[in-house]
């Protein structure tokens, strides 16, 4: 019960924006699955994701549609009730776990560690396929047999371990040495290895099936998602990272003060933690490998390394309670405040301050275009800045600014958000027409002539950007008579092309 409350509150208490996935790659899809409008990015076009996580919540829609509830609040805060409820789920087996390999006070610390990770309640409420994959890998690593390897044939945790890589296959990079391991220390390989063969193809098939009738053709996500991610390097396209960027940066900050204990076990006492600590090592090994990296493709492995700072608190404080129980106290209390205050602070700026204007915006833009006759939105932002079509549930013209890595290999390639970024004046005259300005310099080669007056674009109605824009393309906005009707508060740093405030232009 303190999981399952501790992961609701995240729900009301986490307010901003940290990655575009969160909705893009599962409630826009749902949304385009019950609804029959949301946009499907490149991945979905090119069959790099599987149909099978969004299709939750689509179905979900579908639901609340057929009972007349499909109200935009509902269709926002419901996704992320039910990924709060399925975290719990995954801290409660992560407890079981901790209690299994070590004993009841490093459980008992488990439960704090878990419950003190601003990194963890950050994201239980997200709809993020790597919160999905979290949840999936701490029920499949409770009920993996850690300490019956040779007798045990049982390989039902390898379902939660297919459906985790049928929602993201790097899952299944954490479990191939426990896999590996289990087999060749079982007395019953061959009855195992079976059971794995069936689930493995059973997975396989169903995944393959659903995804291939989704796309309409046969499609084997697993191999394009690796294909685009591993072999033609093009996921670089996002940013790359140097190999020790999960050393030095990843870790560090989604571990913070929880650093400590974990670092003094693996320094102190690896001996206790043979079981858990190569599967975190093996894991930041294997994604360190990939030239793509962000802080929540840690999130799998982060109840590990929790667990292991648990055990080596509880160690400790056992160790010391044979010297003087008095001070075992002020050692616990002085444990509790390090690892709490810090963490909540983390939580209360990033949770509810840092990067909250892509959704305070959403929400305000809804009631923009109710009041509107025939409204229509241009979004001139870093690509996928906001949510779309999931949070406004209404079917009017949107467009924004893509960023399309380079799928057909062009030589000198430039998204769409890169080209206008280079000259924003330039690319809105040539979308939408030019009226008084007179363009005194060359086009930069990027863009095409002046195009016939039957290609240019109807002007939108509402037009979102970083305030950081707005000396940039001021005239464009004063000709087409847009006036400021919103400022709305994002962050308190600038981050390049995404500033303190995000302004709505009317018209």
């Amino acid at each position: 019960m303190v999981f399952l409350l501790v992961r609701l509150l995240s729900v009301l208490f986490i307010q901003t924006w940290f990655v575009a996935d969160e909705y893009w790659q599962a409630t826009e899809i749902a949304h385009h699955m019950a609804f029959g409008y949301g946009y499907q990015t490149w991945e979905w076009q090119h069959g790099i994701r599987s149909a099978v996580y969004p299709a939750i919540f689509g179905f979900m829609y579908k639901v609340l549609h057929f009972v007349k509830l499909d109200y935009p609040l509902l269709l926002v805060e419901l996704p992320r009730v039910i990924h709060a409820v399925a975290f719990s789920i995954g801290d409660y087996h992560t407890w079981k776990l901790s209690k299994e390999l070590y004993s009841r006070d490093s459980a008992s610390w488990t439960i704090i560690c878990l419950i003190s990770s601003w990194f963890l309640e950050y994201c239980a409420p997200r709809t993020l396929t790597s919160s999905a994959e979290t949840v999936l890998t701490s029920v499949a690593l409770c009920y993996y047999p850690w300490k019956k390897k040779q007798e045990s044939y049982n390989a039902g945790y390898l379902w939660l371990v297919g459906a985790a890589c049928v929602i993201r296959p790097t899952a299944a990079i954490l479990f191939v040495p426990l896999c590996l391991e289990h087999i060749w220390k079982s007395r019953c390989k061959q009855k195992l290895g079976l059971r794995y063969f069936i689930i493995i193809a059973t997975v396989l098939l169903l995944s393959v099936g659903i995804d291939s009738w989704y796309y309409g053709r046969l499609v084997v996500v697993p191999w394009r998602f690796a294909h685009f991610n591993i072999v033609s390097g093009l996921s670089s396209h996002y940013g790359t990272h140097p190999w020790h960027w999960y050393l030095t940066q990843g870790i560090p900050a989604t571990l913070t003060t929880h650093l400590v204990p974990f670092l003094l076990a693996v320094v102190y006492c690896p001996g206790r933690h043979k079981a858990l600590l190569p599967v975190c090592l093996w894991s930041v090994f294997a994604y360190s490998c990939l030239s793509h990296k962000e802080f929540r493709f840690l999130l799998p492995i982060l109840p590990l390394c929790l667990c292991i700072a648990s055990d080596y608190i509880a160690y400790e404080l056992s160790s010391q309670s044979k010297k003087a129980e008095k001070n075992v106290v002020w050692r616990a209390m002085i444990i509790l405040i390090f690892l709490i205050l810090p963490n909540g602070l983390a939580l209360v700026y990033l949770g509810l301050v840092h990067q909250r204007g892509p959704l305070d915006a959403i929400s305000v833009l809804r009631k923009e275009i109710a009041s509107h006759k025939n409204p229509s939105v241009l979004f001139l932002m870093p690509c996928h800045s906001t949510p779309y079509y999931s949070h406004l549930h209404r079917d009017v013209p949107l467009r924004f600014l893509t960023c399309e890595p380079n799928l057909k290999y062009e030589v000198n390639y430039t998204d769409e958000a890169d080209v206008f970024e280079k000259n924003p004046l330039d690319w809105l005259y040539q979308e939408y027409g030019i009226t008084e300005h007179k363009l005194l310099n060359r086009r930069d080669e990027s863009l095409s002539k002046h195009r016939s007056l039957g290609d240019i674009k109807p002007l939108p109605t509402h037009i979102l950007l970083f305030d950081v824009l707005l000396e940039k393309i001021d005239k464009f906005l004063e000709e087409h008579k847009f006036h400021l009707c919103h400022r709305i508060y994002n962050s308190l740093v600038v981050d390049g092309r995404r500033s303190k405030y995000i302004l709505i232009f009317c018209r």
